[in-house]
């Protein structure tokens, strides 16, 4: 079972932790059967092998395929661990990456990402080639942050292989200011990899969720252009097969100690974020829940009928039983957020009946 890359809805790209799994595990199957979701692949808190983390996949996305990448903002921690050995293994790229080949091969709904870092246009073709005879499809997915120096390469040993079997995914990561890299994006499509077959579906993909809100003092709205500038490039570079990619409401991994933020609401909605917190009123989660809930917004969630809209309303009643930790508000987030733009091209979908309720 690959993903069908013909059929491509909404890529958004999930780094496999806590938060990210929770979202995702408690979407309704109608949501799930709407994503195609690229995982970054690292190891999971305290399992032992690194397969447990496509077991943690697996639970979150069960029966479906999806894309797989190695998620190299990971960083090791205990090299003695053997999962953290399995995932440096991974990026070895002997024999054409022989190891991520061979691991691909034990996870049979993965489409994988091909690593081409160092490798020449022969070795390429000698990857895709071991993909396609798993009956694979796979994706090659271009890092603005980690810019391959042989996308040529990489170019030509697709154009040689000559199927259409494959997406291209560019990814610009988490970006503060977003027209540069935009223009990157629109650049790179129209040069660099305007030899790609004009049926190759390609996803664009990069998240502007804001890393601090210690200026929120209420409610505030951050709205996203990632719809606006999709719309862009359909214009620019006359491919169109652009499909809509970001990272679930998410960032990349990030190092260093950072202080316990504090109790904050976050509300996806179809172009923004609406959050709410108040440092110097002291808001707790149930305190920030009730604005939102009172704010003009709330009538876009306001009878999705989805786990994250339960959980904001749970949290003004007894917080307790709702978001009471800064992980359950991401992974209600997260929920809310892959709901709303999975059913993006539906318009209004509050009372749509989701054939399935979400268990708690």
């Amino acid at each position: 079972m690959a993903v069908e890359v013909s059929n491509l809805n909404y890529v958004p790209t999930l780094a496999v932790r806590s938060s990210e799994m929770n979202g995702l595990e408690r979407l309704p199957s109608a949501s799930k059967d709407r994503l195609q979701p690229n995982f970054l692949l690292a190891p999971w808190p305290n399992a032992t092998e690194l397969m447990r983390s496509i077991d943690r996949i697996n639970k979150a996305f069960p029966a479906r395929s999806f894309f797989l990448d190695i998620d190299r903002d990971y960083q090791i921690t205990n090299i003695e661990v053997l999962s953290q050995q399995q995932w440096l293994e991974l990026q070895d790229p002997a024999n054409c990456f022989a190891n991520w080949v061979r691991f691909i091969e034990t996870v049979p709904n993965a489409s994988p990402c091909l690593q081409i870092t160092g490798l020449s246009r022969a070795e390429i073709v000698n990857q895709i080639i071991a993909f396609q005879e798993m009956g694979r499809t796979y994706a090659l997915r271009i890092e603005l942050q980690r810019f391959p120096s042989n996308l040529s390469e990489a170019i030509a040993a697709l154009n040689e292989v000559g199927s259409a079997d494959y997406v291209v995914i560019v990814d610009g990561g988490w970006i503060a200011d977003t027209q540069p890299s935009r223009l990157r994006i629109a650049n790179l499509i129209t040069t660099q990899l305007s030899g790609v077959d004009a049926q190759i579906p390609f996803v664009v993909s990069y998240t502007t969720i804001p890393k601090g809100f210690a200026e929120v003092e209420g409610a505030d709205f951050t709205a996203f252009d990632n719809r606006e500038f999709l719309a862009e490039l359909g214009h620019l570079t006359n491919r169109q097969r652009i499909t809509y990619g970001d990272w679930g409401s998410t960032r990349p991994r990030e190092h260093g100690m950072a202080s316990r933020p504090k109790p904050r609401i976050d509300l996806a909605l179809r172009s923004g974020w609406l959050s709410a917190r108040n440092k110097s009123e002291d808001w707790d989660f149930d305190d920030a829940a009730q604005v939102v809930m009172n704010s003009q917004q709330w009538e876009q969630v306001a009878g999705l009928g989805v786990w994250g809209e339960f959980m904001i309303r749970q949290t003004a009643i007894s917080p307790s039983l709702g978001i009471n930790s800064p992980q359950k508000n991401v992974s209600v987030r997260v929920n809310l957020h892959l709901h709303i733009q999975g059913f993006y091209n539906d318009g209004d979908i509050r009372g749509i009946n989701l054939d399935e309720q979400w268990e708690d």
